[in-house]
C-alpha cells in the first residue's frame, strides 16, 4: 500500500510543482519532481542507494566541510578573517546579525529523504539484518543532524530561557516524509524538550538496530559511533552518569585508542590518514567528490599560492596563536598544526589539520567525531557529579598522550577543573566542527571576543550568553516567510 501511496505522491508533487510555483519558496527545502528516482525503494538495494546519496549529502561544504568547521570558529574566540580577503565569512567574526550557519534547507531535505527511508523501508524486499542494518543507520544519521539543528537554531537544552521576548522553541519536528502539502505542511516548531527527545529516541533506536555492527567503521555510523553521539547528547542535556556510561563504553570498546602524539608525524596521523588514527566517525571523500575551494576547509583556511590551493581567508586569532604557543612549550602537538605566512601584507597563522595532506586539493576526510571527545565528555561528567579525582584522572590520561605527562593538573575546585578542561579541548580541537562554539553556549558561557564595538557593554568585553545573537536566525526567506506558523527566534 505504501509502495502505491508513493507513487501517487510523486505523481501529485510533480503535477503541483510544475502547476503551482507559489510554493516554490517552501519546497525548496525538500526534494522535488526528482523524488521518483531518488526514492524508487521497492527492494534494499533502493533504500541502500538512498541512504548512500544522504551520507554524501553530508559532505557539502554548505554543511559538514566548511560550515560546520570554520563558522563556529569565527563566532567565537578561535579564528578570524585575514585582512586581504575575497569577502566570505567576514561578518562572522563580528557576529553581525544573520551571519551564522546557514545549514537550515539541506538539513530539512536530508531529513525528508530520512523520513522517506523509515516510511518505506518494512514494505521493502531483502535480507533481514540488511533492512535492520539501513534502519539503524538512517535514524543515526536523523538524530545527528536533528542534533545539529537544535545546538544552532535553538537555546541549549540546559537553558532553555527565553532570549528576549517569546518561548524557549526548538525546531520544526518531522518524522513523516513530504508526501504532498496537506495540515502538516505548515508545520510549528516544537519545543527544546520534543526535539531532543527526537535526538535522544534516535538514537537509542538506531543502537538496537546497530548491535554488532561495524560496517566499514568508521565511514558510516555504527553501534560504536552512536554511542559517541549519545555522549555527546546526554553531556548537552546535563544527564551526568549517562554521559560517562556512554564515553567510558566507546573508550573500552573502541577498536582505536588514543595516539601517542608527542611530535607532528605522530599528530598528523589522526588528521592526514584516511580514516584518521583516532576517528570515531568520518566523512570519507574521493577525488570527485571533494568540495571547491570556496566551500572546503583547506580552500578557505590554508594557503599554498605557489601551487593554487587555499584563499588563506580564514586565519587563527592570536589570542588562539598564543595559546597553542603555551601548550607547544608543554609538549602539545596541536602547537605544530598550524604554520605562519605572508599575505597582502600580513603575517597569518594557518590551520594546518586540513591542507590536502591526499594530495589533490580539499582532498581531506573530516573527522566528525574523535576519541579524545570522549575522554573530554567523561572528565567533565564527572567533575559535574563532584567525583574529581576521577575527572582528573581522564583528562591526565589524554594529556599524557599528548605528550604532557610532566605537566601537573592545578585545579583545586570543580569550575577550576572545567576551565582547565576547556581550555585543554579548544586547543585539542581548534578549526574542528566548531567545538569550541557550542562548548561556550551549552555552559551559558559568555563569548570572548575582546573587539570593540562588537562585544555586550564593554570595547573589550565578551558578547553576553544573553545576546539574541547567540541563536541563529530562522531563514527569512524559504522559511518564515512561506510558513506563518514558525516564530522567528526573539531579536530578529
Amino acid at each position: 500500500m505504501r509502495k502505491y501511496n508513493l507513487i501517487l505522491s510523486i505523481l501529485f508533487m510533480t503535477g503541483l510543482l510544475i502547476g503551482a510555483s507559489s510554493c516554490e519558496d517552501f519546497v525548496e527545502r525538500y526534494p522535488r519532481a526528482s523524488m521518483a528516482a531518488e526514492l524508487a525503494m521497492a527492494d534494499i538495494e533502493g533504500i541502500e542507494a538512498t541512504l548512500s546519496g544522504t551520507y554524501n549529502r553530508l559532505q557539502a561544504g554548505e554543511y559538514n566541510h566548511r560550515e560546520m568547521n570554520l563558522v563556529g570558529e569565527l563566532l567565537s574566540d578561535q579564528m578570524e578573517i585575514a585582512q586581504t580577503n575575497a569577502g566570505r565569512l567576514v561578518a562572522h567574526p563580528t557576529n553581525q546579525e544573520g551571519a551564522g550557519f546557514g545549514i537550515w534547507g539541506r538539513a530539512y531535505n536530508d531529513i525528508n529523504r530520512l523520513n522517506s527511508i523509515l516510511y518505506y523501508i518494512d514494505d521493502v524486499e531483502g535480507e533481514q539484518s540488511r533492512i535492520e542494518r539501513a534502519k539503524g543507520e538512517a535514524h543515526a544519521m536523523r538524530g545527528h543532524i536533528y542534533f545539529d539543528l537544535l545546538k544552532i537554531y535553538a537555546r541549549p537544552y540546559l537553558h532553555q530561557a527565553p532570549l528576549v521576548q517569546g518561548q524557549p522553541l526548538g525546531v520544526i519536528v518531522k518524522t513523516l516524509p513530504f508526501l504532498g502539502v496537506d495540515e502538516t505542511t505548515f508545520a510549528e516548531r516544537g519545543t527544546i524538550e520534543e526535539g531532543y527527545q527526537l535526538v535522544l529516541d534516535d538514537f537509542t533506536t538506531a543502537l538496537g538496530y546497530l548491535e554488532g555492527n561495524d560496517r566499514q567503521y568508521p565511514f558510516y555510523f555504527t553501534e560504536l559511533s552512536v554511542k559517541a553521539l549519545l555522549a555527546r547528547l546526554h553531556l548537552f542535556m546535563g544527564n551526568w552518569q549517562d554521559a560517562i556510561d556512554y564515553a567510558e563504553d566507546v573508550i573500552a570498546e573502541a577498536p582505536n585508542g588514543l595516539v601517542d602524539a608527542d611530535d607532528r608525524d605522530s599528530y598528523l596521523t589522526v588528521f592526514a590518514d584516511a580514516p584518521g588514527a583516532e576517528s570515531i566517525f568520518e566523512l570519507a571523500f574521493t577525488s570527485a567528490d571533494r568540495p571547491g575551494m570556496n566551500t572546503s576547509v583547506a580552500g578557505m583556511a590554508s594557503y599554498f599560492p605557489e601551487v593554487g590551493q587555499g584563499y588563506g581567508d580564514v586565519i587563527l586569532r592570536q589570542d588562539l596563536v598564543q595559546l597553542l604557543d603555551e601548550y607547544g612549550e608543554m609538549g602539545h602537538p596541536a602547537a605544530k598544526m598550524y604554520y605562519v605566512r605572508e599575505k597582502g601584507g600580513q603575517m597569518c597563522p594557518f590551520q594546518d589539520k586540513y591542507s590536502s595532506y591526499r594530495g589533490e586539493a580539499n582532498w581531506d576526510d573530516i573527522k566528525m567525531i574523535r576519541m579524545p571527545e570522549m575522554y573530554f565528555i567523561a572528565a567533565e561528567a564527572y567533575a559535574e557529579l563532584g567525583l574529581l579525582d576521577d575527572a582528573k584522572e581522564k583528562l591526565q590520561i589524554l594529556r599524557n598522550h599528548r605528550g604532557m605527562g610532566d605537566v601537573e593538573i592545578d585545579a583545586g575546585t570543580k569550575e577550576d577543573f572545567i576551565e582547565l578542561l576547556m581550555t585543554d579541548k579548544r586547543v585539542e580541537y581548534f578549526s574542528e566542527m566548531s567545538h569550541r562554539w557550542f562548548d561556550l553556549r551549552r555552559r551559558g558561557m559568555d563569548i570572548p571576543k575582546g573587539i570593540p564595538d562588537v562585544d555586550s557593554g564593554a570595547d573589550d568585553g565578551p558578547i553576553s550568553f544573553e545576546d539574541y545573537r547567540v541563536v541563529e536566525r530562522i531563514p527569512v526567506t524559504g522559511e518564515v516567510e512561506a510558513n506563518e506558523n514558525v516564530i522567528q527566534n526573539p531579536g530578529y
